[in-house]
């Protein structure tokens, strides 16, 4: 790809972000999970298979749901029931956010589609750890260790677990799915875009676990509703809502 290409993407993905925002800015009801101000979560929707939505961000404690509202809303025009779920993002601390999915999980009564993006998609994928969960993963943190050996964004990765792979071995073995999901694990699908220049595709096409790669996308077309892949993605969540209801 040329430099303006990437330019471009660039370009593509800060107005699609900004535009996110400005469309997310109305939030839902607001329940708590836990007493912690971040241990809370949105409900869009009143009836249809669960999602629980885990937002991106690069696990920075300045970048909340707000971006997922207009994705939540989306999902729940299309019949289905959408948690959108916050959580700590604790600098040093990821066992904060690990544990916050875990009291959540603790509180439901039904099975649901974990799904998440970017940071978010990391953390849908630790449900499928040593069990079996449906889980959708768009553009996810797939290789924590390499994410941080590759600085992205800007070192985001190493801050949140503390200190690098060599550094913090043990925080990296207990928490990167590139070790812990075995090979294709059912139930379970990466969806990831060839011109994300967020986090890239290489972290989800070498995953142990199935990979959808879409061409000419980027990393917020996966999350937004007016991309042209949102139909895609819309059918995608569908279809996996679908099997755990049929399951059920």
């Amino acid at each position: 790809m040329t430099d303006s290409g990437d330019q471009r993407i660039d370009a593509e993905e800060r107005a699609a972000v900004e535009r996110l925002l400005r469309q997310g800015a109305d939030p839902g009801v607001i329940t708590s999970y836990g007493s912690h101000p971040d241990q809370v979560l949105e409900v869009f929707g009143e009836t249809g298979p669960t999602v629980v939505f885990i937002h991106g961000g690069y696990f920075r404690s300045t970048t909340d749901r707000t971006h997922a509202r207009p994705l939540a809303r989306a999902l729940a025009r299309e019949g289905m029931r959408v948690v959108l779920l916050e959580y700590r993002r604790v600098p040093g601390d990821p066992q904060a956010a690990i544990d916050d999915l875990d009291r959540f999980e603790s509180q439901l009564t039904e099975p649901v589609l974990w799904a998440g993006h970017s940071a978010g998609g990391m953390l849908a994928l630790t449900r499928a750890y040593n069990r079996k969960a449906a889980v959708l993963a768009l553009a996810p943190v797939a290789d924590l260790a390499r994410a941080s050996r590759l600085h992205l964004g800007a070192g985001a990765v190493t801050t949140w677990m503390g200190g690098t792979p060599e550094q913090q071995p043990s925080r990296y073995a207990d928490l990167n799915p590139q070790l812990h999901l075995p090979p294709n694990p059912p139930d379970v699908l990466l969806v990831h875009g060839t011109d994300d220049q967020t986090v890239p595709v290489a972290l989800s096409q070498d995953s142990p676990a199935e990979a959808l790669v879409l061409p000419h996308t980027h990393h917020f077309d996966l999350i937004d509703p007016e991309s042209e892949k949102w139909p895609e993605i819309m059918e995608l969540v569908r279809s996996a809502a679908g099997r755990l209801v049929a399951a059920d």
